[in-house]
């Protein structure tokens, strides 16, 4: 028998490898073995048993060892790891890399320990041989990456060990490989000679009875800890008591305790209203019931669409199903976890991507066993190993955060409708501004439509004013441009004035996006990126936000030596300023990913601005989406229209969805709302139709034009992009790719290939290709054709499926 074994790594298929006699009972798909690769033990997941090996059976290796006797993963997250490696081109081991926390398929490297004969062989070796036996023997014990880090080379290093190995120098001891839960501690439980003679009249030592007492009453196995605790004893009156056969003394495993990361439920509202009472009959009758059904949740902004799901969710646990809810930020995640804890307690579990992968493995050891009824999070919650699931939700559904940039480059709102079809359960897609692409499903009916036109609580829509800017009066110092026109002002000064709060939303970060020369012309770019540096005041540094790179703000040109530096434009620093200056009183926040690097951070921010701490949160689009607050009345957006010059074609769709989920934070209180938004395009499609909330009415104009220009959803898109240190590598490798297409692919429309809009990112040059095509089956196999071609060395290629952007 054989086995296909995929380790976390970006190999092409799965390896091959001779499953021992001994162990055949034991190998299955989905569980955890230990196999040689690369001249060392790896830890890796069966994929699949065969009879017959594919590849000449004496290049085949044996499996070491197998870790678990049951599967790892639910057989439904196989077939979908399986699924996204083929549709979106990426190797399976970088899919179950994505899927599986990193300590559960990481080998620890083994440790080097002084051997029998160490000492001896002192006096016997002499030159590097000494020096690494010498070191060795200090320490007692070290692990090669230590070794390497202390300067040793590798390939020598291998050689010297090899040979005090063989002389009985040196051992190499495999540690254990790392478990989902926490570290392995001692622990006690009652002996059954204690158990058959109790009580146990032999014990006379007061403290030894005190023990034996405390373990009868518990009745199970206790943490050695946890005795010693509650018996005030020493750890010696345990050791006479095993001593004796009272007590047996064993090894368990400490469950890891991760934060609880939530802030504070509001109350749920008493009733429904008639939309949502129809929104949860219409799902809940499909609960359990074995069939695949996908469903649009489509609501204003405050219609009470998290209600729905909510109440959907109770009841899955009520037919002892689990529910997955997705959110694409996890900005978006605190609130939410604090609404399903209150329903449902400490059976909830959070995933994102910025906890410790030790406690990332915790919950997902948890939600394996079956402890929780509800998993929560971001794109990697979509791998949550529920057993049980009977229900999925993808909340804001039109998010391009669902979308990974990184290989796998997987979409997790259409994988969860894949998720769905595997296990035959409810599928739900939430959102006030659906993607197009998910308008034309329910178009079509592949997307049952369930609508909530109104907003609950009798509440009505904010108020939206659109502030043509080309009108108004420059500011001074700022170039001909304006941050508040006079109306934000005036409505900014009466919010604050009658103790309400206002959110501002700007969507870059930093004081400005660019610091340029006005003797020259010349702006602060990024050495390894064709794009401007963006000005950090609060960290007095030049930012690159795409490779990181930082440098200090000079004080003149590099390149002419003027003086005359300008910060142009605005970010979430100047704006905040700005309002500490024209309301010296006001108490001002701002929600930004450098105020918010960690979860705690985050956390801090929102809960501070929901108790009322701030007055004004300034924020990028971590502000739009998905929260509630009462006391906010006044939305105020400082530049609308700055991702319509972005060279996207969904530049206009994102623009509406931004404007729109930011207008809805306005007046889902007692108070109503009023909402600014500031451009200097007011008459565009989407600044107007996001002024009136007229979703259909942008669908309309946006359909139109993708349908005339053959965009998603009238097509299907894949990008192509090759990246190497030379331009010239790069375009020769796209345009060699694109002439095989040009005569091979039928059915395919080509554009490009081209410089990518942003040419060098990183310190590569970008060439892309788009390829279009009517139909799956024709892209499919265009993507494998490309996918194949040859590399020359040095280019890297990047595919991305159905990508959200093309930047």
């Amino acid at each position: 028998m054989y086995a296909h074994v995929v380790f976390p790594l970006a190999l092409p298929s799965p390896l091959t490898y001779a499953v021992p006699s001994q162990l055949e009972g034991l190998v299955q798909r989905g569980v955890r073995v230990r196999a040689p690769l690369r001249g060392r033990l790896r830890i890796g997941l069966v994929v699949g048993l065969v009879a017959e090996a594919e590849v000449a059976t004496d290049r085949v290796l044996p499996l070491g060892d197998v870790l678990e006797g049951e599967p790892l993963l639910p057989l439904h997250l196989f077939e979908l790891m399986e699924f996204a490696a083929a549709y979106y081109a990426a190797p399976l081991g970088v899919v179950a890399r994505a899927a599986v926390p990193a300590p559960l398929l990481t080998a620890p490297p083994p440790l080097l320990v002084v051997g029998p004969r160490a000492v001896e062989m002192l006096g016997q070796v002499g030159g590097e041989e000494l020096r690494l036996l010498q070191r060795l023997v200090a320490v007692r014990r070290i692990s090669v990456p230590r070794l390497w880090a202390e300067g040793w080379n590798r390939s020598q290093l291998g050689v010297l060990l090899e040979q005090l190995v063989s002389r009985q120098a040196v051992r190499v001891v495999e540690r254990p490989v790392g478990t989902a839960g926490g570290r392995v501690v001692p622990a006690l439980a009652l002996s059954e000679a204690a158990t058959r003679a109790w009580p146990v009249a032999a014990v006379k030592g007061p403290a030894q009875r005190r023990v034996l007492e405390w373990l009868h009453q518990e009745g199970r196995v206790v943490l050695e800890s946890e005795a010693l605790a509650a018996c005030h004893c020493s750890r010696s009156v345990i050791t006479a008591l095993a001593a004796a056969g009272w007590v047996r003394r064993l090894q368990q495993e400490r469950p890891r305790q991760v934060p609880r990361w939530e802030m504070a439920a509001l109350d749920p509202p008493a009733a429904l209203s008639a939309s949502q009472r129809a929104a949860v009959a219409a799902v809940e009758a499909r609960l359990g019931g074995g069939r695949f059904c996908a469903s649009l949740l489509f609501g204003v902004t405050g219609s009470g669409k998290t209600e729905v799901y909510l109440r959907l969710a109770v009841a899955a646990r009520e037919r002892g199903l689990e529910t997955l809810v997705l959110v694409p930020e996890i900005a978006l995640t605190p609130a939410l976890a604090g609404q399903l804890s209150a329903r449902f307690g400490e059976r909830v579990a959070v995933v994102h991507s910025a906890m410790p992968e030790g406690d990332r493995a915790a919950i997902f050891d948890r939600v394996r066993r079956g402890g929780v009824d509800v998993v929560v999070g971001p794109r990697s919650a979509l791998w949550a190993p529920l057993g049980r699931l009977g229900l999925v939700v993808v909340d804001e559904e039109h998010d391009p955060s669902y979308k990974q940039g990184e290989e796998p480059r997987y979409n997790a709102r259409d994988l969860a409708l894949v998720l769905g079809q595997i296990c035959k359960v409810p599928v739900v897609l939430a959102s006030a501004t659906p993607s197009m692409e998910a308008l034309r499903l329910g178009r079509s009916g592949r997307l049952e439509v369930l609508q909530l036109p109104e907003r609950v609580g009798g509440g009505t829509l904010p108020q939206v004013e659109v502030v043509d800017l080309s009108r108004e009066r420059p500011e001074k110092g700022e170039h001909g441009r304006v941050i508040f026109s006079e109306r934000l002002q005036e409505l900014l000064a009466e919010t604050v004035g009658r103790r309400q709060q206002a959110i501002l939303l700007v969507n870059r970060r930093g004081w400005a996006p660019v610091l340029l020369c006005r003797m020259c012309g010349q702006h602060a770019a990024c050495p390894h990126c064709s794009i401007p540096m963006t000005v950090h005041r609060r960290q007095r540094s030049l930012q690159c936000h795409y490779c990181g790179h930082q440098t200090a703000i000079p004080t003149s040109c590099p390149r002419c030596n003027g003086e005359v530096l300008d910060d142009v434009g605005v970010g979430t620093e100047k704006v905040a300023e700005k309002v500490a200056h024209l309301l010296p009183q006001v108490r001002v926040g701002i929600l930004d990913r450098d105020t918010a690097r960690s979860p705690l951070r985050l956390l801090t921010t929102l809960e501070s601005f929901a108790t009322g701490g701030m007055d004004v949160l300034v924020g990028t689009q971590m502000v739009a989406k998905g929260h509630h607050f009462p006391r906010v009345t006044l939305i105020g957006v400082v530049a609308a229209d700055n991702l319509l010059g972005f060279p996207d074609f969904r530049g206009a769709e994102r623009t509406f969805q931004l404007l729109t989920q930011v207008a809805g934070r306005a007046g889902r209180g007692e108070a109503p709302g009023r909402v600014v938004f500031q451009s200097y395009h007011p008459d565009h499609h989407a600044v107007s139709c996001a002024a009136r909330h007229d979703v259909a009415g942008f669908a309309k104009v946006e359909l139109a034009y993708r349908q005339a220009f053959r965009y998603p959803p009238f097509a299907r898109l894949a990008l192509i992009r090759w990246e190497a240190a030379q331009e010239a590598a790069a375009r020769g490798a796209g345009e060699r790719a694109a002439a095989q297409l040009d005569s091979a692919a039928t059915g395919v429309r080509l554009v490009g290939p081209s410089l990518a809009p942003i040419a060098r990112l990183r310190g590569k040059w970008r060439v892309q290709l788009l390829l279009f095509a009517a139909r799956r089956p024709e892209l499919r196999q265009a993507v494998e054709e490309v996918a194949a071609m040859p590399l020359p060395r040095g280019v890297h290629r990047v595919i991305d499926v159905d990508p959200q952007s093309t930047v």
